[in-house]
């Protein structure tokens, strides 16, 4: 199983811009297989492609990754000439995680219609299709919205949900499904859904992601303050914290990942809570040599 690791961005103005890079280089440089951001757009969390064009430049080789941005929120005419900008200078390292967003208030911010957001996200995926293959088509003259993104045919499409309606649609669309950060027992149960449904899609066997939240220890001070992060990001915790994040000792967080793994999962992204980059120094030393050699 890969393991990525979440940029601090989702703490918004607690997270100084200095340690965002730090972190993403020091995560980058120790191994994780991607730099996962958020998206919730009415909250200070960063934007989630402002913040991959920023950390694209002092990364080198972990991929980059929205989990996930809220499509539907957005014109997806600008989301495919951001989302190429980003490829282009990561050297074709974006991941493209799409949702269709939850929450009235998101939606509210943009102007943007709630309703029918289902239709609305799978008309949107089929154009950021178009948009990047006519932006291909054109390199020579230009004449399409561009320019055209560095992988081929495009970024890599991660796309999630929970109905049967969404995984349809994620296998339709998607290079790969992502889960949100449920419990991994829900993700143990809906894998072979998922599966199912990608197989009769003909997709074959369908990389699976998901995220978990992380805090590396079971210091009560350290908790606490963790806890007060996940409130300040949430609001409500819909779980006693505890239940919500994998902490504890090292022993107790490498078994918290292998059971994501025993889930079925091909990839989980670990989601610190915490704006201090030495998390990212205990995670690299106790989680990764654990999971070391793991392929996509």
């Amino acid at each position: 199983m890969r393991i990525g690791i979440g940029l601090p961005t989702f703490h918004g103005n607690l997270a100084p811009p200095d340690v965002v890079l730090d972190w993403a280089r020091l995560a980058d440089e120790a191994g994780f297989d991607s730099l996962v951001v958020h998206d919730k757009p009415n909250h200070d969390t960063w934007d989630p492609l402002a913040t991959l064009a920023a950390v694209a430049p002092v990364t080198r080789r972990a991929r980059l990754l929205t989990a996930a941005l809220l499509l539907p929120t957005r014109d997806e005419a600008l989301v495919a000439k951001q989302a190429a900008v980003i490829d282009l200078v990561s050297g074709g390292r974006l991941d493209l995680g799409l949702a269709v967003g939850a929450r009235p208030d998101d939606f509210e911010l943009f102007g943007r219609e709630m309703r029918g957001r289902g239709r609305t996200f799978e008309r949107q995926l089929a154009r950021l299709v178009e948009l990047w293959a006519a932006a291909r088509e054109t390199r020579a003259t230009g004449g399409a919205a561009g320019p055209a993104p560095a992988q081929e045919p495009h970024p890599r499409l991660w796309i999630g949900g929970y109905t049967d309606a969404a995984v349809e649609r994620a296998v339709r669309f998607g290079h790969g499904y992502l889960f949100g950060a449920p419990d991994v027992e829900l993700m143990a149960a809906r894998v072979p859904v998922i599966r199912a449904a990608a197989g009769r899609a003909g997709r074959g066997r369908l990389p699976i992601a998901g995220l978990a939240y992380v805090l590396p220890t079971d210091d009560e001070a350290e908790l606490a303050d963790g806890e007060a992060l996940l409130q300040r990001y949430y609001g409500t915790l819909r779980k006693p914290f505890g239940e919500l994040v994998i902490h504890g000792s090292p022993g107790d967080v490498v078994d918290a990942v292998r059971r994501y793994e025993a889930a079925g999962l091909d990839a989980l992204h670990l989601l610190p809570v915490s704006v201090s980059v030495d998390v990212v120094r205990r995670l690299a030393a106790v989680v990764l040599p654990a999971f070391h050699g793991a392929v996509a």
